[in-house]
């Protein structure tokens, strides 16, 4: 089971983009008292029975499927890479797809400036911990006058096999080696600050909309900091 979300207190203005992005991460799993997360405490159906990643990398474009999705871009010096899960079935494609998607609004949130934005609601269940995370993290770039640069690429994306109808659990490893923050006003890079592992492994527990057939949004979310999925 998760640990409560509690507050995402970061101070932008002394840490870098990235390790911001990790301590937000490790609090939402600790939550409001502190207390170190257990790291076997996994969302349900993680990493079980689980698809393999393809090893060829997604543009991760919104798919036709009758769905108006928002439209997600970046700048030109800015990529999000996934891999394609393989070997999944149709649900499971379709959760993997949109668990690429809430991560990419995030970031077009975060360029657009705006933690209000209807991009990154469209993927996310209204008021989960996964709305909450969404919305601090966006913040959090917003109040430190930084945005990303570079590439971040998700690989070993895998899909929970189906335990209970509608929901699915989307795990990957984030590997941040590639990109870095930069000053909104200046243009220039902002210095790392801090040594650390440069990848992050995700779980997100995604539920199928009951409003929009084939449309799965986030509810949950897991990292942690160079976590087992992302060793060597």
């Amino acid at each position: 089971t998760f640990a409560p979300t509690g507050s995402l207190h970061v101070n932008r203005r002394t840490l870098p983009v990235l390790t911001a992005l990790a301590t937000a991460t490790v609090l939402l799993l600790t939550g409001c008292g502190g207390e170190s997360a257990d790291p076997d405490d996994k969302i349900a159906g993680a990493g079980e029975n689980s698809a393999e990643a393809s090893p060829s990398a997604s543009e991760g474009k919104p798919k036709t499927d009758g769905i108006d999705r928002p439209k997600i871009e970046f700048p030109d010096d800015f990529k999000l890479t996934f891999e394609e899960v393989k070997g999944a079935d149709a649900d499971g494609v379709a959760a993997a797809r949109d668990a690429e998607n809430f991560m990419k609004s995030i970031q077009h949130s975060v360029f657009e400036r705006a933690p209000e934005s209807s991009v990154y609601k469209f993927y996310v269940e209204p008021m989960s911990p996964a709305h909450e995370y969404a919305k601090d993290q966006i913040q959090q770039y917003v109040d430190g006058g930084w945005v990303l640069m570079g590439e971040m690429r998700n690989s070993n994306v895998t899909v929970s096999a189906p335990k209970s109808k509608g929901i699915r659990v989307v795990s990957f490893c984030t590997d941040e080696s590639r990109a870095a923050g930069k000053d909104v006003e200046t243009g220039k890079k902002v210095p790392d600050e801090q040594s650390v592992s440069p990848y992050i492994s995700f779980e997100v527990l995604m539920r199928e909309a009951k409003s929009q057939k084939g449309l799965w949004r986030a509810d949950r979310i897991k990292g942690e900091r160079d976590g087992a999925q992302c060793a060597g």
